[in-house]
């Protein structure tokens, strides 16, 4: 029905019929341009998939399925570590996985010369608790365990569960090989979660090329972002949904990424206070809500997710939720890829990317662009020099379809139309007292305009470059801060392209730090989306 009235609008305004008299689409286009060549269609419309990860012990196997399971549409509800043997596979979990069948279970454990009997032991265990439910009810089983126990768990499950063996996760105590699980975990989203959609198998008839999940269409776009423009730094990708949170990195060929199921700003509103409470959501608002009415409108959100917010106090409400599911997401992303050993996790900071390419309805239908702009810069906590884009029509992942079908077209619209540029960022990682000098900076414009100024700590100034302007810019940080070259205190000169918030500079320091005092910290956020939402102004 959706689909319909959407193609409908379409007609209206290309001025030519897509659909016939039976309300079907027509295609290819016909000689008088009514139709269409193709349709592709991406969705996370369905809900993940409920896991129960089965494996010898709680470190290494496990947890390389735990991550991988962060990288897709995977809730895991479970994690059973069989030990030597099968002594925790107890009543109380058969019972449960029984009552409540999950959609899969992922059987891991073992070096690829590791032992072979637990893993068999549980194999028998899952055929004797389904034996009687009828097979549709029935989890399907992956297996990314050792190499010797593949023939023996086949033998066992393989008649009575749709079984699938991937390459073992941890096939030595140093080595993880995550990617075909990855793969195959996307495509049974697609064959289990996303045919129970309402209308699902009709519109697979419609479609060109199979439906895929939105993350895996945008992890495509990603990539190709990464590679066309040759990118050095790669570019972070930022994607928060009503349901989901989806973050990932590109550089080249290499995509690295985390999706935060059931976290979002609509259904997932609900996850976010789980596990990090609404005093976590409160301190990221620039005004004064109290407790209990911040509750009230959080829940009117979650049980009705796609209500438009009606005041900006909704507005502040439904930034401050992405923030804390980004940063939730952020900092797992960090502690999958980039956590260095000894290193608390909270002081972690984020690399630097040559672009930060965001999307979501949170984002792209807030006409504030400076509140916008300090989402990102709260929840990412990017650093050194980068770009900021929003996909202010959302469309990145259907171009990720695309381009399995018209690379070229997929391409023309990425660079023509899909970007709406924020600015070029200045972030240097570091902390000082607000008040002292963080650096000085010199802006060199086309017709020899010089403009220079010191800049101090905890503060978040824009400086006018429009869209298309190019400038270059000279950065000297002070003995306190790193501007992205690896040592406090060096400077560095790059030419930036400007945007419509221009060149925005962030001394607030990596790891951000925000102040204790609930009216302090408010403070601050007013002052700081103040400066990015007047951000019109000159420069002495």
């Amino acid at each position: 029905i959706g689909l319909h009235r959407a193609i409908k609008r379409l007609e209206y305004i290309a001025q030519r019929p897509l659909l016939n008299a039976a309300e079907e689409l027509i295609t290819p286009e016909d000689e008088t341009g009514a139709g269409i060549d193709a349709l592709v269609v991406t969705s996370n419309a369905a809900s993940p998939l409920r896991c129960t990860i089965v494996g010898l012990t709680d470190d290494l196997s496990i947890e390389s399925a735990q991550r991988v399971c962060s990288m897709a549409n995977v809730t895991v509800t479970a994690s059973i570590p069989l030990g030597a043997r099968l002594r925790d596979l107890d009543q109380r979990t058969l019972t449960e996985l029984r009552q409540t069948p999950p959609d899969l279970v992922l059987m891991v454990g073992g070096m690829d010369t590791g032992p072979v009997a637990p893993l068999e032991n549980a194999a028998q265990a899952l055929v004797t608790i389904y034996d009687d439910i009828e097979p549709e009810r029935r989890p399907a089983i992956i297996f990314a365990g050792n190499q010797e126990a593949r023939r023996p768990v086949a033998d066992i499950v393989s008649t009575a569960f749709n079984f699938r063996v991937v390459d073992n996760v941890r096939p030595s105590i140093h080595t993880e090989t995550l990617g075909e699980l990855q793969r195959e975990l996307a495509q049974l989203y697609e064959r289990v979660r996303l045919v129970t959609l309402p209308g699902y198998r009709h519109l697979r008839e419609w479609c060109a090329s199979p439906i895929l999940s939105t993350s895996e269409a945008l992890n495509r776009t990603w990539r190709f972002i990464a590679r066309r423009n040759d990118l050095p730094q790669g570019i972070l990708g930022v994607d928060i949904g009503g349901a989901s949170a989806h973050i990932g990195a590109a550089r080249g060929e290499v995509c690295q990424w985390v999706l935060s199921a059931n976290m979002g700003t609509g259904l997932g509103v609900q996850r976010v206070l789980d596990l990090s409470g609404v005093a976590a959501v409160r301190r990221w608002l620039p005004i004064s809500l109290p407790q209990e009415e911040a509750i009230v409108r959080l829940e009117n959100t979650i049980l009705r997710p796609s209500s438009i917010p009606q005041a900006m106090e909704d507005v502040f409400l439904v930034h401050a939720v992405a923030r804390q599911a980004l940063l939730l997401t952020m900092r797992h992303l960090r502690q999958q890829y980039w956590h260095r050993p000894g290193a608390k996790l909270e002081e972690e900071t984020t690399p630097a990317f040559d672009l930060i390419a965001a999307r979501g309805g949170s984002l792209s239908h807030t006409p504030q662009e400076g509140l916008v702009a300090l989402t990102l810069l709260d929840a990412i906590q990017p650093t050194g020099l980068t770009r900021l884009a929003i996909d202010w029509a959302s469309i990145w992942p259907q171009l990720g379809a695309i381009s399995a079908l018209s690379p070229l077209a997929a391409a023309q619209v990425l660079e023509r139309d899909s970007f709406r540029e924020l600015g070029t960022l200045i972030a240097p990682v570091g902390e000082a007292p607000d008040g002292e000098r963080a650096l000085r900076l010199r802006i060199i414009r086309p017709q020899h305009e010089i403009t220079e100024l010191e800049i101090p700590a905890g503060v978040i100034q824009c400086f006018p470059l429009g869209l298309d302007e190019y400038a270059t810019v000279e950065v000297r940080p002070s003995r306190h801060f790193d501007i992205g070259l690896g040592r406090k205190g060096y400077g560095g000169r790059a030419e930036v392209r400007g945007g419509s918030l221009g060149i925005i500079v962030d001394t607030r320091g990596r790891p951000l730090s925000l102040p204790q005092d609930a009216q302090l910290c408010r403070v601050k956020l007013q002052q700081w989306l103040g400066n990015l939402m007047n951000h019109v102004h000159s420069v002495a």
